[in-house]
């Protein structure tokens, strides 16, 4: 049975590639870490390359929020329509027979839905997209997005079959093998957490979602939520000392706050997400760092893996 996900964007705001200065100093780091090393062959190379920090030979901030739920399915699960849903569209074969899509968003900021004009599979004929989610909204804003002056190209010129599934708290849908629910999270406008799940094995997409130094300790909505989950994907754009203070209320968690809700909802293996586009990858990893120590230090429960979510990230259940 496979059942994972894939990370197609993992930045949060807006999209953040290196610069071109910052690509150098990766080189120039990576150099630096190689010197005085005789490499033989190309396969040492890449083995050498492929134990550096992910700072140094990736990045953690390229696309705008996308992930797949990938199972055995034929019909494929995306979570937000962020520059990533291109990515997504891209990777597929020119001979990709007609299909169906299941679209949830978590809601309708644009670093959610900024790929969607871009997603190639809307516009082909044969294709049923089903968007899903919670906003009444969600129609109109996907075809505002795409109106002048903002968009050259009109929704309707999408010649796939496009269907919104727009529902009410409490919802569960049925995706044939694979089952979702969906939790309110606070965020400006609300925003939605959704679990999948198959068979005994459960994914949680939890992004933009803040949770409140005075409500941590008693989050049981989500603990419940994210219980014995295989994969929890959540949102950990900021220090826990600007969501306590300069970014209150803005709608993002911290390292430090995932870690706390995970361990104590006996998450196996937490993926943190929607990184601040306006920090350098080294400085990313720091932060990582520094909630690991504090965790470790607080004596508190754990979850039995934890690493930064990028681009292209692979994830089994």
């Amino acid at each position: 049975m496979n059942f994972g996900a894939f990370i197609w964007g993992s930045c949060g705001s807006l999209p953040s590639p290196a610069t071109s200065d910052e690509i150098r100093q990766k080189v120039l780091a990576a150099l630096w870490e190689a010197r005085g090393t005789a490499f033989e062959s190309q396969r040492q190379v890449e083995d050498f390359v492929d134990q550096l920090p992910h700072s140094l030979q990736g990045t953690y901030r390229a696309n705008t929020s996308c992930v797949q739920i990938e199972t055995d399915e034929d019909a494929i699960i995306l979570c937000d329509a962020g520059t990533g849903i291109r990515d997504y569209a891209l990777s597929l074969s020119p001979e990709t027979k007609p299909r169906t899509y299941h679209l949830f968003l978590s809601h309708l900021h644009w670093d959610h839905i900024q790929g969607f004009p871009f997603f190639g599979p809307a516009y082909q004929a044969g294709n049923r997209i089903l968007i899903h989610g919670f906003h009444q909204e969600t129609e109109a804003v996907l075809r505002r997005q795409m109106e002048a002056p903002c968009f050259p190209v009109p929704f309707e010129s999408m010649k796939a079959e496009i269907e919104f599934d727009i529902r009410e708290e409490g919802s569960v849908f049925d995706l044939g093998s694979v089952q979702a629910r969906a939790i309110r999270q606070n965020h400006p406008g609300d925003s939605w957490g959704y679990r999948f799940e198959q068979a005994n094995k459960s994914i949680v997409y939890s992004t933009d979602a803040e949770h409140l130094a005075e409500n941590r300790s008693d989050n049981a909505s989500f603990i419940d939520f994210f219980k014995d989950a295989d994969i929890v994907i959540y949102d950990a754009q900021y220090t826990r000392e600007q969501v306590d203070n300069e970014k209150r209320n803005w709608g993002h968690s911290d390292h430090r706050t995932a870690i706390e809700l995970a361990g104590l909802a006996r998450v196996k293996q937490l993926v943190l997400f929607h990184h601040e586009p306006g920090f350098l990858d080294a400085r990313i990893e720091s932060m990582h760092l520094q909630a690991l120590e504090a965790a470790q230090s607080s004596q508190g429960p754990r979850p039995r893996k934890i690493r930064l979510a990028y681009d292209g990230l692979r994830l089994e259940a």
